[in-house]
């Protein structure tokens, strides 16, 4: 019985050791996961601060201006519209500055793309939060390459198609074109022909992908800033 009641109190003992030894494993494998989950957060604090930056300066050197640029443009498509309709007339120098205008080359986007590549390098689900992570996805894998591929359609357009004629028939060194140069400008198929495609193209860009797009970027911006005080 001396025996029996030994190892009983012996198994009690070896059972109560084995229970703290595996509880202890799981408190280290518990802190070890939560300094993981730490480890991943500061992680994803400094891609979405970066991802952040990259949007502000997207807003404030391609968006803002470009908006602004084929703004001014669009306008001018109209008063020369006027103009070939003769239903307005215009003094020299500013139907000058309005053929300019709408003969300009096209604006290049050129996006800040470098922290979603280092964040797609790591994995794209180092972004914890679902919607900001889909958002991010569908912005740089399809409507900043969209607008580059319709920007770089219509430079080509441009080079191709506009920049021959022009140089070709006006005295771009002038600051006014002659009356010559602007019966040219009013009397030629090639050129009404294609100030109407270049009309079409730049209010297509302007406002069925930049303007949306914009609105996407800050909406964005202002996800990440909420996402970076919770995370913080």
């Amino acid at each position: 019985m001396l025996t029996e009641n030994k190892f009983s109190k012996y198994m009690l003992y070896a059972i109560g050791e084995i229970v703290l030894v595996v509880i202890g494993i799981l408190i280290a494998l518990s802190i070890n996961n939560w300094n993981d989950v730490k480890k991943q957060r500061k992680k994803e604090v400094v891609y979405l601060t970066e991802l952040k930056k990259g949007l502000e300066n997207d807003l404030k050197i391609e968006f803002i201006p470009a908006i602004r640029l084929y703004k001014k443009r669009i306008e001018r498509h109209k008063k020369l519209k006027y103009f070939y309709n003769n239903s307005e007339t215009f003094p020299n120098d500013s139907l000058t500055k309005y053929f300019r205008s709408c003969f300009s080359s096209e604006w290049d986007f050129v996006f800040n793309t470098a922290a979603f590549e280092n964040i797609k390098s790591t994995g794209i689900d180092i972004i914890s939060n679902d919607s900001i992570r889909s958002k991010v996805s569908s912005l740089y894998s399809h409507s900043y390459p969209n607008i580059r591929a319709i920007n770089q359609n219509s430079i080509r357009y441009y080079d191709l198609q506009i920049s021959p004629i022009i140089f070709e028939n006006l005295n771009l060194n002038s600051n006014v074109f002659t009356h010559s140069e602007l019966d040219f400008l009013k009397n030629s198929i090639q050129i009404s022909n294609r100030l109407r495609k270049l009309r079409w193209r730049t209010s297509f860009l302007q406002q069925k992908l930049l303007l949306p797009i914009q609105q996407t970027v800050e909406s964005l911006i202002n996800d990440i800033d909420l996402e970076l005080k919770r995370l913080e």
